[in-house]
């Protein structure tokens, strides 16, 4: 499971067609979403309807904590991922009501400090342009400057911004946690309040949302929550297992809600009923139609990037949708504004059931009611094991047995430094060697064992990343001059970092 595929499977499957069903049989979708959670091996389930205003359906399958008997209610609370975009930019919309600002506005209007390695793109980068994934970068590039980082968010957005482009400014997707982060920013220095005090009093207050969060200490104090599980290093033959909760203050503005389909069903009426709650207006119809918009065209069902939002297209019906993935945890929801229809489905678990429950809810009412995602996605996810399982296997077979490193460990030893990331160090234990990565000690604190000529293989703390290989290079005298790091993940990329030794 990798976060990248939430992005390909959250649009990936098409319903075929034709007509609307209007009275679904919620019992026979209760049975199929039951066979849903045991067929992807889910630990727990939240999925909501909403319809004309109202929350018609919900239910919870599979329980919070594999390792306890607490089941899963639709009042249980989950980690909403990247579901907090359209929050951010719902807060800038209602900023854009109270002629605060403008979606067309520079960014550095209000943030002056921020950079991109273009000086064209940094004088005429908008805050359009930070909601909807088209700023030159590559997908998750620089999401490991926020992952378990001590970093504020003023220094992540300061070390990323030297980062070159990979992609035309405008014209080319590419997935940015970064820029909601610049975002929230943006929403702090324009309204005097944070991120977090923002969303809780000018968004949860006002639509009754009264299990929701933005701050996971909160959960201490909280029942009902649904745990995280992961299964160790991405083996698919380990157990799931819980995990707690991060701590992700850097990323607010890209994620940080922490809700339930109870909540959400409150959030989500509004943007089924355009902007509305009731009769009166929670967003403008012109701060509505803006962020439902397409604004970066991404071609088939899945049209095009909306503000905080993705547009696609089912049986001729608009949604604007979203989905989320971080460590343990998988969503997604869906709205209809055209048929005041909403969907939510929140897992705590890495499998793709959330997905299933939304296209088969949206079949029952856009479709003919006879889709199967289930057994659509099956396959995908069999072949999605096999290439892991080959590359897993790959690795073996190249694996030079009998090799001993060129240097005794000590000369391995000491401080390493990425240009953008940070610090690394090295150090000697035991006669065994360890590294930390300074921004993200927690994490990536780990032991580095032999495993051929001057690679080590890396086992960090993370639970979530499989184990990791680092190689070392050296200069013309033998001397080791830096590191590369060698971690299989779609969501982080850490073949971009480049460690080179300080010298004295």
């Amino acid at each position: 499971m990798n976060l990248r595929h939430v992005l390909l499977f959250s649009g990936l499957l098409g319903l075929p067609s034709a007509y609307a069903q209007n009275s679904p049989d919620l019992q026979a979708l209760d049975t199929y979403l039951a066979n849903a959670v045991q067929q992807f091996d889910q630990p727990g389930l939240a999925v909501g309807i909403v319809q004309n205003g109202q929350l018609i359906w919900s239910k919870g399958y599979g329980k919070l904590d594999l390792d306890k008997a607490d089941p899963v209610t639709p009042n249980s609370v989950f980690y909403c991922a990247s579901l907090s975009k359209a929050f951010t930019s719902c807060a800038i919309g209602l900023l854009v009501d109270e002629g605060k600002l403008n979606f067309e506005d520079p960014v550095r209007k209000y943030l002056p400090e921020f950079n991109t390695p273009d000086a064209y793109v940094t004088e005429h980068f908008t805050v359009t342009d930070l909601l909807c994934h088209r700023s030159g970068w590559i997908t998750f590039d620089g999401d490991l400057l926020w992952y378990g980082t001590n970093y504020t968010p003023k220094e992540i957005l300061a070390r990323h911004s030297g980062e070159p482009f990979s992609l035309e400014f405008r014209d080319e997707f590419g997935y940015s946690n970064l820029m909601f982060i610049a975002a929230a920013q943006v929403i702090e220095r324009v309204s005097g309040m944070t991120w977090d005090q923002f969303i809780t009093t000018r968004i949860f207050k006002p639509l009754g949302m009264d299990r929701s969060r933005v701050e996971t200490a909160d959960l201490a104090a909280m029942t009902d929550v649904a745990l995280p599980h992961v299964r160790k290093g991405q083996d698919p033959a380990a157990p799931q297992k819980s995990m707690p909760y991060q701590a992700l203050a850097g990323a607010d503005g890209a994620c940080g809600v922490l809700s339930t389909v109870t909540d959400l069903a409150k959030w989500d009426v509004m943007w089924a009923n355009e902007g509305k709650v009731g009769d009166k207006a929670f967003l403008s119809k012109g701060s509505f139609n803006t962020i439902t918009s397409s604004h970066l065209a991404m071609g088939g069902r899945r049209e095009g990037a909306g503000l905080g939002w993705f547009i696609e297209s089912n049986n001729g019906e608009k949604v604007i949708t979203h989905s989320g993935g971080m460590p343990g945890f998988i969503l997604n929801h869906a709205v209809v504004p055209d048929k005041d229809l909403a969907v939510i489905a929140l897992g705590n678990g890495e499998s793709y059931s959330v997905f299933a429950a939304t296209n088969k809810i949206l079949d029952l009412y856009l479709g003919e009611g006879k889709a199967d995602p289930v057994a659509t996605m099956l396959p995908r996810i069999k072949a999605n094991k096999e290439e892991d399982a080959k590359r897993v296997a790959d690795r073996k077979a190249a694996h030079a047995l009998k090799t001993k490193p060129s240097l005794p460990l000590s000369n391995y030893i000491g401080t390493y430094t990425d240009k953008i990331y940070g610090d690394a160090v090295i150090t000697e234990k035991d006669g065994a060697l360890s590294l930390r990565f300074d921004p993200a000690p927690e994490l990536f604190m780990g032991t580095l064992s032999h495993w051929h000529y001057d690679t080590f293989q890396w086992q960090h703390a993370d639970p979530f990343l499989e184990p990791g290989y680092i190689t070392f290079s050296f200069d013309a005298d033998h001397k080791v001059t830096g590191f590369k790091v060698d971690l299989h993940s779609p969501d982080f990329h850490f073949y971009k970092l480049d460690f080179q030794r300080e010298t004295k």
